[in-house]
């Protein structure tokens, strides 16, 4: 399996190449599917390791609809991270994933301009790690933070178990 991916890596892909041109995630290698990038998060994972969540948007707005992100957008989020934190992607604003980031792709879009894409791994090394830690579901607004309800005393049974 190769190494992960780190912000270090991603910001020297990134920074020799043109700081407007667009990014996008390039997800699921099984049926590639292309969606817009929605924000950084910075944090660490269940193991105490520095981790930075790369996201999906939380609209489904077509791609071209709007301004979207760029690659100086991108280098400014993550210049400010640790540069020895993993990247992983977080996917699917409805039922939050965490996955594996690959390789940086790019290529045109439909009308011919440049685009750059985060991609997962090819088949054979995708990898989705489980759920999403909830609080970065949380930072990206994707959903609200929650707490555990408030738990009632129950009363006792009187001896002799009725």
């Amino acid at each position: 399996m190769a190494p992960e991916l780190t912000v270090g890596d991603l910001l020297e892909s990134l920074s020799a190449g043109d700081r407007d041109v667009v990014v996008r995630l390039r997800i699921n290698p099984f049926a590639p599917t292309v969606r817009r990038l929605g924000g950084v998060v910075p944090t660490r994972d269940d193991a105490d390791r520095p981790v930075v969540f790369i996201a999906e948007a939380k609209d489904a707005e077509p791609l071209g609809t709007r301004p979207e992100p760029t690659v100086g957008d991108l280098l400014d989020q993550l210049s400010a991270c640790d540069r020895n934190a993993v990247v992983q992607f977080a996917l699917n604003p409805g039922f939050p994933m965490a996955h594996r980031a690959g390789p940086i792709a790019a290529a045109r879009d439909e009308m011919g301009r440049p685009v750059l894409f985060l991609t997962e791994p090819d088949e054979d090394e995708a990898e989705q790690f489980g759920p999403l830690l909830p609080h970065v579901a949380v930072a990206l607004t994707w959903h609200e933070p929650t707490e555990a309800p408030p738990r009632r005393r129950r009363g006792t049974r009187p001896s002799g178990g009725q």
